[in-house]
C-alpha cells in the first residue's frame, strides 16, 4: 500500500495554487440589497404606522409601533413577517403569512391577529450590520458614472432617458425633485435604472410616476445623502434606498422597497420587490493579503513545477 504525501517547498503545499485562484475569484462581491431584499420595509430605526397596509415584510432595527395589515400579499408560512430589534407594539390590525418577532418588550392588543404564526421573542436580523451594508452599497452606487439623459423642465417635468444599456444610471439634483409634478423614465425592457439623487432635504408631493420599457421592479432611487424625505399625495414606482433618511410618508403609495433610517406617516407599501441587476462592489482582501494576479499564479505554478522535478529527480539519485 502507498501512502500519499503532499509536497513541500518552504511553508506551502501544491494546494497554494487552487487557494490562490479562489481568493482571486473572491476580489468582488454582487451588490444587493442584502438583508433588506426580501422586506417591503426595512428600517434601521424606528417605524410609527397607522391605519395602513405593508403588504410584504416589516423590519426594523429600533421599535415598531403599528395599527394595520401586515404580510397579506406573501405566501402562506414565510417565515418571520414582522422582525421588531426593540419594541413591537400593535392594534388593530392583523400579521398574515407568518410569525411577528420582537427583541425586548412586546403589546399587542388582542385585537391584533397572527393566524399562520407566532409571537415570540428573538434577534433574528444583525441591524448593525445590515446598516453598514445598506450605507456602503448607497454610497457606492452615487460612484457609478451616469449613462442616461436627466432632462429637468422649467414647468415641473422631469425625464430620464436610458442609454440602451442593461444599467441605466442617471443624477438627479434633489432641489429639482422636490419641485417636480411629472417624472418619466424610459429604458429598455429589463434594464435595471439606478437614480441618484443628491441633497440633504428631499420631497416628492402630488405628482404621476410614468415608467416606460422597464418595470417598477428594476427601478431603484438612491437618496444617498438624504437625512430627511418627505412624500404626500404620490404613488411611487420603484424602490427606495435612503440609509441615512428620516422617511415621513402620508396619504400615498410605493410600489417596491423601502430601505430608510426611520418612517412615519400613513403611506402603504405594496408588495413589488427590487430585482433589477446592480454592479459589483469593490472589496478587497480581508486579511489585506494582497492577491497575486493570473501572472503571477502562473509563475507560482512554475515554480511548483520546477520545485516538484527537483524533488523526483533527488529521490531517484537515492
Amino acid at each position: 500500500m502507498t501512502s500519499k504525501k503532499s509536497i513541500h517547498w518552504g511553508i506551502a503545499t501544491i494546494p497554494i495554487a487552487a487557494s490562490l485562484l479562489l481568493g482571486l475569484a473572491e476580489t468582488v462581491k454582487a451588490a444587493e440589497l442584502g438583508i433588506a431584499s426580501d422586506y417591503n420595509v426595512f428600517v434601521l430605526g424606528d417605524i410609527q404606522q397607522k391605519y395602513t397596509d405593508i403588504e410584504g415584510r416589516l423590519a426594523a432595527g429600533g421599535n415598531i409601533n403599528y395599527v394595520g395589515g401586515i404580510g397579506s400579499r406573501l405566501a402562506p408560512n414565510s417565515g418571520n413577517v414582522v422582525v421588531a430589534g426593540g419594541n413591537l407594539t400593535m392594534s388593530n390590525g392583523q400579521v398574515f403569512n407568518g410569525n411577528a418577532v420582537y427583541g425586548q418588550a412586546v403589546n399587542v392588543s388582542s385585537n391584533v391577529g397572527i393566524p399562520q404564526g407566532t409571537l415570540l421573542q428573538g434577534n433574528p436580523i444583525d441591524f448593525n450590520q445590515a446598516a453598514n451594508q445598506l450605507e456602503q452599497l448607497s454610497q457606492y452606487l452615487s460612484t457609478l458614472a451616469p449613462t442616461g439623459t436627466t432632462t429637468v423642465q422649467a414647468w415641473g417635468g422631469i425625464n430620464l432617458e436610458g442609454s440602451g444599456q442593461k444599467l441605466n444610471v442617471f443624477n438627479l439634483l434633489g432641489a429639482d425633485l422636490s419641485k417636480a409634478n411629472y417624472f418619466q423614465i424610459s429604458a429598455d425592457p429589463d434594464s435595471t435604472v439606478v437614480v441618484n439623487i443628491s441633497g440633504k432635504d428631499v420631497s416628492m408631493k402630488n405628482f404621476g410616476f410614468n415608467i416606460t420599457g422597464t418595470t417598477r421592479s428594476k427601478v431603484l432611487y438612491n437618496f444617498f445623502e438624504a437625512t430627511s424625505i418627505t412624500a404626500s399625495g404620490i404613488g411611487i414606482e420603484g424602490s427606495i434606498l435612503a440609509p441615512l433618511a428620516n422617511f415621513q410618508f402620508d396619504n400615498g403609495q410605493i410600489n417596491g422597497n423601502v430601505i430608510v433610517a426611520s418612517l412615519s406617516g400613513n403611506g402603504e407599501s405594496h408588495n413589488y420587490l427590487f430585482d433589477g441587476d446592480l454592479p459589483d462592489l469593490p472589496t478587497t482582501n480581508p486579511d489585506k493579503t494582497p492577491v497575486p494576479e493570473p501572472a503571477s499564479i502562473l509563475g507560482i505554478g512554475l515554480i511548483a513545477g520546477i520545485a516538484i522535478k527537483k524533488h523526483n529527480h533527488h529521490k531517484a539519485q537515492k
